[in-house]
């Protein structure tokens, strides 16, 4: 998904939609799971929004991309 940033418009409402379907089993786990197991955690985030999961997918994959942006290495050799 890092790469997908790095084409201006396009790659980032792909990146955005990856992040979106990405965001429904994040969203309905925690939810479902952060009660049970998170319970000495602020009220606040126990129950988070739909769309402040996905917010936070899409920032995470963002800020990933731009402070360890993939090197792309030729491992190929020609000899003669």
């Amino acid at each position: 998904m890092n790469a997908l940033n790095m084409i201006p418009v396009l790659g980032w409402l792909i990146a955005a939609a990856v992040c979106f379907f990405i965001a429904i089993p994040v969203y309905l786990l925690w939810n479902w799971l952060a009660p049970t197991y998170f319970y000495w955690l602020p009220p606040v985030y126990l129950d988070l929004p739909f769309w402040h999961v996905f917010g936070l997918l899409w920032l995470i994959s963002s800020l990933r991309s731009l402070f360890m942006p993939r090197a792309y290495i030729n491992t190929s050799s020609k000899t003669k």
